[in-house]
């Protein structure tokens, strides 16, 4: 049973923070609702104050602007997967945002709350982090922009202060020639949590078939969302071959274990993410 509260709706992003900042850390901001409902029904959340932001014309825009590309925090997975501007800019977003859920939730889910909900397995943060995307974030002492890995403190921890909000994520447009991937692994295609996901956005100097620059995250696997920066350095300014992905999958399964430990299932998740890595990395290849 869900417990009382008072519904606000404001219309505007200074009525929303303002509301924010009287709750006094007993708010709860929704959107689409489909992890705060889950966590109000269990108990997880008791708020004294709901704040609705989906009239808030501000967070439902997607914008090019100066290189860059900003996405309200209340823009639907959907919306995100069919936009034109995200397919050409930032590829590797759409595609993971079309593959979150069922048409419902990507209907109604919003990239604002798959980032607060701060799950280790959120489809949309890997794909986030290779386009070095930020938050712009905002309270009653002014914004701020947070480097997206800077916004989490642990599973389904932000570090977010109770009065602010996260109105924007922002990034820097792709150039043409960069290519990219988005693979994830649930146990089925459709409505199922990631047991792993892998990003890559990757550029090639295509007459010597070499690395240039690389960027790869790996979403399920660490506590918190970051990059593997270790893998990354094997491979830039590398040509392009069998060996070279061998010797980075193996560095990508142990960045993973450096960073949790063995566990039970690390036996099953070492071959697995290895194997995913590779897929992904032939698959931005393709284009």
């Amino acid at each position: 049973m869900i417990p009382p509260f008072d519904y606000k709706n404001p219309d505007t992003i200074d009525e929303a923070i303002d509301l924010l900042s009287q709750a006094e850390e007993k708010a709860k901001i929704i959107a689409g609702g489909t992890d705060l409902v889950i966590g109000l029904r269990n108990g997880d959340h008791t708020p004294q104050f709901v704040i609705d932001v989906t009239r808030i014309a501000e967070l439902r825009k997607i914008e090019e602007k100066d290189g860059k590309i900003a996405i309200g925090a209340a823009v639907t997975h959907s919306e995100i997967s069919s936009s034109s501007i995200i397919k050409k800019y930032g590829k590797v977003l759409s595609d993971a945002a079309s593959e979150i859920g069922s048409p419902q939730i990507r209907n109604v889910g919003t990239i604002g709350g798959n980032i607060i909900n701060a799950s280790p397995a959120a489809d949309t943060i890997p794909p986030l982090m290779v386009l070095n995307a930020v938050g712009r974030v905002m309270s009653k002492k002014g914004e701020r922009e947070v480097p997206l890995r800077q916004l989490f403190k642990g599973p389904y921890e932000t570090n977010l202060k109770p009065h602010e909000l996260l109105a924007q994520v922002i990034f820097q447009k792709l150039p043409s020639d960069m290519r990219s991937s988005f693979l994830r692994l649930a146990r089925r295609d459709a409505m199922a949590i990631a047991r792993m996901s892998v990003a890559i956005v990757l550029h090639m100097e295509k007459k010597k078939n070499r690395i240039v620059d690389i960027r790869i995250a790996v979403g399920s696997v660490t506590p918190t969302p970051r990059r593997f920066s270790e893998a990354e350095d094997l491979l830039r300014g590398k040509t392009f071959d069998e060996e070279a992905l061998r010797t980075a999958s193996l560095k990508i399964s142990e960045t993973m274990i450096n960073r949790t430990g063995i566990r039970p299932s690390t036996s099953y998740k070492r071959p697995v993410i290895e194997a995913l890595f590779v897929r992904g990395m032939k698959k931005a290849l393709e284009g």
